[in-house]
This record gives structure tokens, sequence and C-alpha cells, in this order.
């Protein structure tokens, strides 16, 4: 039923279900993708500048993503990305069949798609509050999360098995079809639009405009202390957590082949899923901040579990308790933002938030490929400085060890950092929170 504020839970879940097919359809050709940067190249760099090709758009253009998520109609926004990364899905399919596609012609497009992405997410995200009323926020936010464990449970399983079927071309064909459904939900359903009110000048300038927002908006997020410090920290995470996810794929192909990685990729996908169902059904937490460490700190945990062995039983193992509760935590953070922020800021926050969750990412994109392939596989290969020392005895040696040593050092980090701040968040529990 609809309320008098035009909020329907039923509207978001229709539009949820359109864009869980994307979601689903890109994730198939992205496993694609990744098998075909492997089997033309057989190193990780490829992937790291892939990663960074990604990230760098969100980087830069987020400050003007999250005004246009304010200031613009963001229904308008959602479909005028969504259609501009199809016609670029549709140009890639084209060389593909002309067997015309390169290795470096694949970074451009990921930074354009990329570029379409980060001004699609906050529109997206801000829209949610004005879809669904603040009590079930919550579960809106879970059932996003769900959406994004789904595809990592299913879309692997499909890719494997399709990929040497169809090839990569036809993986892409799937990602279009599953766009024209999504952009169809978008298409036939109203959005509340906030009303910010904007000037004809400020409309004339919007990049100074855009930059002023995020200045403002940073300096609001600041003054939000708890809020802005786990924000700071969320950084670190990333930092460690993106790397140990751009190794994944050529630590298991260097080992397996792409049926195992589709297995792996489900397994994290099955763990998410649990997460993210977790997350709808779960009260909220009594102390969010110290939930949010308390679980990454097993997120580091099965990192380090991931890095002890070849055996793909082992790096499984590790990968499920990477990925358990990345939804949950997920979860937590966006439901204290969208209720902390007020709704004609929530795009312009949000997007401050993502620029400082992601400022430490390109870092750990150009380490992750340099340490894999140049400094710690080296190593660990029969004959290497640590494959000789007890290091080499304990973990075996041979290919794919130097990823998991990078996993282990990576998952220490991030516990350790995690249990820090967990435990400081507990005893700061009493305190008045001016933060959130």
């Amino acid at each position: 039923m609809m309320k008098s504020e035009g909020k329907s839970f039923g509207k978001f879940a229709f539009i949820w279900s359109g864009q869980f097919l994307s979601v689903l359809g890109s994730a198939i050709s992205s496993f694609g993708l990744s098998v075909w940067l492997f089997e033309k190249t057989g190193e990780a760099t490829p992937f790291a500048i892939s990663f960074l090709c990604a990230i760098l758009p969100s980087l830069l253009l987020s400050p003007l993503a999250g005004s246009f998520a304010d200031r613009k109609n963001r229904k308008k926004v959602i479909m005028l990305t969504d259609s501009v990364d199809a016609l670029l899905k549709v140009i890639l399919v084209i060389l593909l069949f002309a067997n015309k596609l390169q290795v470096w012609m694949v970074y451009p497009l990921m930074a354009l798609s990329s570029t379409l992405g980060t001004f699609q997410s906050p529109a997206f995200s801000a829209s949610i509050p004005m879809l669904v009323e603040e009590n079930k926020l919550a579960r809106a936010n879970g059932m996003c999360q769900l959406s994004g464990a789904a595809q990592n449970m299913i879309a692997p399983v499909a890719a494997g098995a399709l990929y040497p079927l169809l090839g990569l071309k036809g993986l892409f064909l799937i990602d279009l079809f599953s766009y024209v459904f999504a952009f169809s939900t978008i298409a036939v359903t109203k959005i509340p639009q906030p009303v910010v009110q904007t000037s004809e000048a400020e409309k004339k300038k919007m990049l100074s405009t855009s930059l002023r927002d995020f200045k403002e908006s940073f300096l609001y997020l600041r003054s939000k202390t708890k809020l802005f410090r786990a924000v700071l920290s969320f950084s670190f995470v990333n930092f460690t957590a993106n790397m140990a996810l751009i190794l994944f794929s050529p630590m298991i192909l260097s080992l397996y082949d792409a049926g195992t990685l589709g297995v792996g990729e489900a397994v994290m996908g099955i763990a998410m899923m649990i997460g993210a169902m977790l997350a709808t059904v779960l009260k909220a937490p009594k102390n969010d901040y110290a939930t949010v460490y308390g679980l990454t700190t097993i997120t580091g945990v099965g990192m380090i579990i991931g890095g002890l062995s070849p055996h793909w039983g082992v790096i499984f193992t590790g990968v499920f308790l990477f990925s358990l509760f990345v939804p949950y935590v997920n979860t937590i953070v966006h439901t204290v933002l969208q209720k902390t922020v007020e709704k004609e800021m929530l795009g312009r926050v949000m997007t401050v938030v993502s620029v400082l969750c992601q400022m430490a990412m390109p870092v750990s994109a150009v380490l992750s490929g340099f340490l894999a392939d140049r400094v710690f596989e080296p190593l660990m290969m029969p004959g290497g400085a640590l494959a000789q020392s007890w290091v080499g005895q304990l973990l075996g040696t041979g290919v794919g060890r130097g990823i998991g040593v990078i996993y282990i050092i990576n998952g220490a980090m991030l516990a350790a950092l995690c249990l820090c701040f967990f435990f400081r968040s507990l005893k700061k529990e009493q305190q008045p929170d001016i933060g959130a």
C-alpha cells in the first residue's frame, strides 16, 4: 500500500529485482573477463591495473557525483548511466566478435564503466530512504547486500560452466540482456526527489559547486566524531581486503582452472549470502561500532587462513570467513549513515564517505601486482630466499605461495587494527555519541 509520502517497500523491491538481475549479469561477464585476462597474460599485474582503472574514477569524480545525486533527478541519473554502460558493453562485444579485443583495451573500457558507476551509486543509495520508511531501512540495505552476495554465489558457478561453451562474448551478451530488465524497472517506477535549493549560478558552475559541496559535506562528516573515525579506519580495512580480492583470481588460476575459481567465488558468495540474510533478520546491534570492528577482525582471520596452504579446501575456508560478515558490516554502516545524515545531504555525504574509504585502494592496487609478480612469488619459488627458510617449510613453495604470504601479512594487520578499535569502542560505549 502506498504511503502518503510516496514511500512503498514494494516499489523498492521491484527496482531491487531489476538491479539484482543486472548485478548478476555484470558478475557473469566480469568473471569471464578475469579468466580471459589470465589466459592472455598469466600474471597478477593485469588484475591490479584493471582494479586501478576501476577505482580511480570513483576517487576523482565522486565529489561531482555526490552533487549530481542531490541536485539532479536521481532517476534520470540512474537511467542515463545504465544506458551508456550498456553501450560500452556493446562495443566490447563487437570487438570480441571481430577478434580485435586486446588486453590494453580493457583498461579504458573499465575506467569508463567505473565512471558511470561512480555517478549511479550515490544516486541509487540516496534514493532508498525516499522509497522506504525509516523502520525498514535496515531491511532494504540488507536486501542490497543480499543482491551482491547472490551474484557472488550464482555468477561464478554459472560463468565457470558457460565460459567454455559461450566464451567471453556469450557472457557479455547475457549481461546485456539482464540490463534490459533492470532498465525497465527503473523506467516505470516513480522515485521521489527531495527539494534542494540550487541557484542559477550554481547550476552553471557545477564543478565549483560540487567542490564546495564536497568541502561542506566533509566538514559535516568530521563533526560526527565517532562516524568520522570509523570511516577513516575503513580506509585501511579496504586497503588490505581489496589486495586480497585482487589477488584471489590469480592465486586460484595459477593452481587450478576456471571451474575451481568459479567454485571458490561461489563459496565467497554463499558466505556473503548468509551474512546478508543475517542483516535482514537480526535486530540492530546496541553498539554499532564495536560490532563492525569485531566482525571485521574475523575477516582478517579468514585472510590468514586462506594464505596458509595451496590446498583448495584451506583457501576456500579462509575465503568463507573473509566474506561472511562483510554484508552485515556494510548494512550497519549504511543504516547509520542514512539515519544520521539529513536526506537532502545524503548523496553528498555518502560520496565523501566513499572517497575516504577508498583513498588507499589505488595504493593497494599498485602494490598487489608488483608484490605478487616481482617480490613474493619469486621469493617462494624453489630456490627463493623465503622458500629456503622456515616460511617455505611452513607454507610450502611454488606458484601461488607468494600470494599466500601476502594474504597472511594483510590478514594479520587487519585483525590487529580492528581488535584495537573494537576494545576502544567498548570503552567509549557509555560516552555521549556525537558521531551517530
